[in-house]
């Protein structure tokens, strides 16, 4: 990435000195301090950089208008444009200002407002991270008509690639707009990620002009699904230090919200592997389906339900499930006495210490129930622990849920049936199942329903 950009810069230079510059043209310019501009058409928004032949005498008056509407031209810095003050960049958390030397003209060094972290080396400026592509470098020459030519070229370039990509559809360019001598314009474009839900690519191109023939020209992509917390903060503090508004190129959330949908719908897709015992549909169900587990060499044939989904595993002695935050395991166990309860209240209170005295996670708020019995069963009885416990990512708490559910298959034989809560993980289907298990098993969870 870094490589190709310094190339298209050192072509798009050498295209410049062989062209003679001519005018750069780009339609629709605007003037003031603005939010980037919406994009308009790709077929209109970038023109030639060549001088067209003097129109026929009878077509002058009619193209004149046209002709200097389209110019690029040249203006006075107003005040607009410059870059912040020193004295407001000592407030900037993201931002930091580098001296990017111009490798392509006289060696001279000049100020770029970049990410803080950004790498700076041989006339090339780059930052990747928090979902942001970020380039720059500096041009310089005598010529005035150099760094809108720069920008010109780097638009058609940008447009050209997305076109003939096949990734990309629904390619726009938006309008020049002037902020004193620079110059700035959106591109976007529509893509798809490895799953097929569409996304916007939405790109900026800045020209910053610090004095007649001189450019710095840079870029920013945002990638929707990288993005974070940090994304906007660092957007904002840009705008700041360049006078601009940049919200339009920050994403909406349609494909978080498409690919969130996606994600919950695919846990629902059950396809048992080859040779694989079934889970079977049952009346009344959504999620759960039920089989026969066989047990003591097959002398115990037992009926059980479990969720039907992506990452559901079935095999002669245990079923293995999880989906919508809830994981289920299912499998069986010799007690070894018939004091069911006691041996439920050991297990609870080991739970408990075990979660509350963990040496590897801190957890917090332990917490633990009695001893229940499961209604509908003769002999089956369950407890619950809960607590907040850390996610090994981000390290944010969330509440997890274990439930330890026995039910009495054969003197000294139970059935184990295992849940375990992570909300973290919940969603819009996640109730559903919950209150299925509960009907399955005959066991209360209403306290941990998800709430939306």
């Amino acid at each position: 990435m870094r490589n190709g950009w310094k190339m298209m810069a050192a072509m798009i230079l050498a295209a410049f000195v062989l062209a003679g510059c001519g005018k750069a043209s780009v339609i629709g310019e605007q003037d003031g301090n603005a939010p980037a501009a919406e994009t308009q058409d790709s077929e209109t928004a970038v023109e030639g950089t060549q001088e067209e032949p003097a129109p026929a005498a009878e077509e002058a008056e009619e193209t004149t208008a046209d002709t200097e509407e389209q110019s690029l031209e040249t203006v006075p810095n107003d005040g607009k444009g410059e870059l912040i003050s020193d004295e407001e960049a000592a407030s900037l958390q993201y931002m930091k200002k580098y001296m990017v030397e111009d490798v392509y003209g006289d060696g001279s060094s000049y100020e770029v407002y970049a990410p803080d972290g950004s790498d700076n080396s041989d006339g090339f400026l780059s930052y990747i991270d928090h979902g942001i592509s970020f380039f720059a470098s500096v041009f310089g020459g005598e010529d005035e008509e150099l760094p809108y030519f720069m920008l010109n070229e780097s638009l058609k370039g940008q447009k050209e690639d997305w076109e003939n990509g096949e990734r990309y559809s629904d390619v726009q360019l938006g309008e020049v707009i002037k902020n004193g001598a620079d110059r700035y314009v959106t591109a976007s474009a529509k893509s798809e990620d490895y799953y097929g839900t569409a996304y916007a690519v939405k790109k900026l191109y800045y020209l910053d002009v610090p004095k007649t023939g001189v450019c710095v020209l840079w870029e920013i992509e945002i990638t929707e699904m990288q993005t974070d917390e940090v994304t906007a903060q660092i957007l904002a503090e840009m705008g700041k230090c360049y006078g601009i508004g940049l919200e339009n190129i920050m994403p909406g959330g349609e494909w978080a919200q498409a690919d969130a949908a996606r994600q919950v719908e695919a846990q629902d897709v059950y396809e048992p592997e080859a040779g694989e015992t079934a889970l079977v549909k049952v009346d009344g169900y959504q999620y759960l389906g039920q089989t026969t587990m066989s047990f003591k060499d097959g002398e115990i044939q037992c009926p059980v339900m479990a969720p039907m989904g992506y990452l559901t595993t079935v095999k002669d002695s245990y079923v293995d499930a999880s989906m919508h935050g809830v994981s289920v395991n299912i499998s069986s166990t010799s007690t070894g006495t018939d004091m069911y309860v006691p041996l439920m209240r050991e297990g609870a209170d080991r739970l408990y210490e075990r979660k509350l005295n963990d040496e590897d996670v801190e957890n917090r708020n332990v917490h633990k129930s009695e001893v229940m019995e499961m209604s509908g069963y003769d002999k089956a009885w369950y407890y619950v622990v809960d607590y907040e416990t850390p996610d090994w990512i981000t390290e944010e708490y969330y509440k997890e849920v274990s439930v330890n559910c026995r039910i009495v298959i054969e003197e000294n034989y139970v059935l184990t049936c295992d849940i375990t809560l992570r909300d973290n993980a919940f969603d819009t289907c996640t109730n559903t199942l919950i209150k299925e298990l509960e009907t399955a098993y005959g066991i209360d969870l209403s306290a941990y329903y998800y709430e939306e």
